[in-house]
């Protein structure tokens, strides 16, 4: 199974301010990484190490949990993160 995903540091993010944000996971074979808010799928990286979210100015309203989930056929694991 993927080893659990990791992100590319601790963001603090104010309104208007730019965010890059990177989630990775390895495993064998490569994973299928998503990143996903509610039900609502962000980003996804299929057979790669990594997957990115970038916002031009982060508001209000993209607050909240998000969910890093790396998965392969051999099983899945995630990262919780608001």
């Amino acid at each position: 199974a993927p080893r659990p995903p990791v992100l590319n540091g601790t963001q603090w993010v104010l309104a208007g301010d730019h965010l890059s944000l990177t989630c990775a996971a390895s495993s064998h074979p490569a994973p299928i990484v998503t990143l996903s808010r509610g039900r609502r799928l962000l980003a996804a990286a299929v057979y790669e190490a990594q997957v990115s979210l970038e916002l031009e100015a982060a508001a209000p309203e993209d607050a909240g949990e998000y969910l890093c989930k790396a998965e392969n056929q051999h099983g899945h694991s995630s990262l919780a993160f608001n």
